[in-house]
């Protein structure tokens, strides 16, 4: 009985293990690219592990496209730079600047933002 209780135990281990280090992964993105969207904020969720956030993004031609950046840093991070959640809320004006996922090329993960006034986070 113990030896089984042992041998599931370590299963769960072993399938969880794996499973925190797959959500860890960029390898999706292209890290070598990074395009700037001008923007307002259409949703953003400001939270760990990961922030996410949807930009109302006009064209040079003047149609708009929504631009997901499904995944960025924690929370936690961007408030040690400076930025605090009040600073982006929905319809906040700001350039975004993403890297796209190599498979699904309308999905981005988010590496800075930009404010109106010119700071970076």
């Amino acid at each position: 009985m113990i030896r089984l209780l042992c041998l599931l135990a370590l299963s769960a281990s072993a399938l969880w293990a794996g499973n925190l280090s797959a959500h860890h992964s960029f390898a999706i993105y292209d890290f070598d690219t990074q395009i700037p969207f001008t923007g307002v904020i259409e949703t953003i969720k400001f939270r760990n592990p990961h922030c996410a956030m949807t930009l109302k993004h006009t064209r040079e031609d003047g149609t708009t496209e929504i631009i997901n950046f499904i995944e960025g840093a924690p929370a936690n991070m961007l408030v040690r730079s400076g930025l605090r959640p009040e600073m982006v809320k929905p319809g906040t004006r700001i350039t975004a600047y993403g890297s796209p996922d190599k498979q699904d090329p309308t999905r981005f993960f988010l590496r800075k933002i930009q404010l109106e006034d010119g700071r970076e986070f």
